[in-house]
């Protein structure tokens, strides 16, 4: 006849923890880094909309007398401008996704899951 010996409810416990902390802890870091990469290329895009104004100028006809490499410095920053914000955007989709994944994970697992 067998004897059965299985783990102690506190073994359980702590593996149960460590493989959901895991995962938690993987998507709090996602989170973190994601978010540093938005502040810093919100800061990047705000410098590049000041140059792009500054390039521009502001007199209402100054279009018109633009030498030809200032037009295409302008639309340098005007690429970069939407490239930014199109990386911001998708930047927001990633944070927004990530963040549900974390409530997700705090819901399922609240007594293994620190909140925030």
């Amino acid at each position: 006849m067998a004897i059965f010996k299985f783990r102690s409810s506190q073994r359980d416990k702590q593996t149960d923890l460590e493989r959901v902390s895991s995962i938690a802890n993987a998507i709090n870091t996602a989170i973190s880094s994601a978010e540093r990469e938005r502040s810093t290329l919100n800061i990047r895009v705000k410098e590049a909309r000041d140059l792009a104004a500054f390039a521009a100028g502001n007199d209402s006809d100054e279009y018109l007398t633009r030498e030809p490499k200032d037009a295409l410095r302008i639309a340098g920053y005007e690429q970069q401008l939407a490239a930014g914000h199109k990386r911001l955007e998708e930047l927001n989709i990633h944070i927004a996704g990530l963040n549900a994944l974390s409530d997700m994970c705090r819901s399922w697992f609240p007594d293994l899951i620190e909140t925030k």
